[in-house]
């Protein structure tokens, strides 16, 4: 659900952007602000959940969000619009650090690309078909009774929650006090590397879905239509980590990240290019494969280059914060390319900023090689 209402949100730009009158740099900048408190939070996250609470934070998430979708449809400036952004960013900023360290600590070392790539997966279940929904209904309602609609949705379901669900046993959850506290997380080449590919992948793919709507407006593809072709990409997001999950086992993280980044750029190329509603479909497929189907990949060398469980937390929190500005930085920046040079210009972009992302894994592949042949 979090991961389906978090894609909805910047399908109705395109739309708030054609009433506001605002440019492709002030999408790219709310677009920015979605991702900022996830920032922001990737580092204390888990702290806060532990202070707090796993399921009061997620409960607060969720209401966090919702009152966003509301105030978006009553915001008659843009001001209200990016005061509901900074709203929404906080309430979804929570959820990924957390998550991928209990996944990450629970797996056994051969299933952790497998388990992360099912994990992922599941949240694009919540994107077909809730993003998928939402422009069809802008289509029949319009974008401000839809994004009020978003709204009272997940409200409905929290209070749900609040009332009929039982509330789980705190046994167990409790930090183990006797075992012996663990060393400071060791910046070793190998982390340095997977927090380096980390951040140049999330340049190249984190705000596609952002701008894969404006791609299909330029050309020319009617506004119902718009939330279907979006859904395909997602439906190619959770074929991509599920699959790329299981391969990864088998074949090893490097090579499978460095296969789906060279795929990932051809496809951007075509793509940018492509004028056919069904072409354009079926490329969203695979390019929803190999772009966020790269999560479990990274998150599995992540994992391989932190040699204590009780580190991932520390870990991916500072993954995701080094990530996270990047996914805070790229819709800015492709915001900026496509007012000055066209929309296109940001799949070609990205297309560069893919191939780049091979280049700190090509270095950990050659330190593993050197380090090989010293200790035969």
């Amino acid at each position: 659900m979090n991961d389906g209402f978090l894609a909805s949100f910047p399908l109705l730009l395109p739309f708030i952007q054609k009433e506001l009158g605002i440019g492709f740099g002030y999408v790219g900048f709310l677009s920015g602000l979605l991702g900022s408190a996830g920032v922001v939070l990737a580092l204390p996250s888990s702290a806060i959940a532990v202070r707090y609470g796993g399921r009061r934070v997620l409960r607060f998430a969720i209401a966090l969000y919702s009152m966003a979708f509301i105030l978006t449809g009553a915001s008659p400036n843009p001001a209200l619009i990016t005061l509901s952004f900074i709203v929404a960013s906080v309430g979804f900023g929570l959820f990924h650090p957390i998550a991928f360290s209990v996944v990450a600590r629970e797996s056994g070392g051969k299933e952790i690309g497998k388990k992360m790539g099912g994990f992922t997966a599941i949240g694009d279940i919540g994107r077909v078909g809730i993003a998928a929904l939402a422009t069809i209904l802008v289509a029949a309602v319009g974008w401000r009774s839809s994004a009020i609609v978003y709204g009272a949705l997940p409200l409905s379901l929290l209070l749900f929650s609040t009332l009929f669900c039982r509330r789980p046993s705190a046994q167990g959850l409790k930090p183990d006090t006797t075992a012996d506290k663990p060393h400071g997380l060791r910046y070793s080449l190998d982390f340095i590397l997977a927090i380096v590919t980390g951040c140049i992948d999330a340049l190249a793919s984190s705000s596609l879905f952002i701008f894969i709507p404006f791609l299909l407006i330029h050309r020319g593809i009617p506004t119902a239509l718009i939330g279907s072709l979006s859904g395909a990409f997602f439906i190619g997001n959770m074929l991509g980590k599920l699959v790329l999950g299981k391969v990864i086992d088998k074949f090893g993280c490097y090579r499978v990240f460095i296969l789906a980044e060279i795929i990932m750029a051809g496809l951007l190329a075509l793509l940018s290019v492509e004028k056919s509603t069904i072409n354009i479909a079926v490329l969203s497929v695979f390019l929803g494969a190999v772009t966020r189907g790269t999560v479990p990949v990274i998150n599995t060398i992540v994992t391989n280059s932190v040699p204590d469980r009780r580190l991932y937390e520390k870990a991916f929190g500072i993954v995701s914060f080094a990530s996270g500005i990047s996914g805070v930085a790229a819709p800015i920046l492709f915001g900026i390319m496509a007012e000055r040079f066209g929309i296109v210009s940001v799949f070609l972009l990205s297309a560069c900023f893919a191939i780049l992302a091979i280049v700190p894994v090509l270095v950990a592949i050659v330190s593993k090689h050197g380090i090989s042949a010293r200790n035969p």
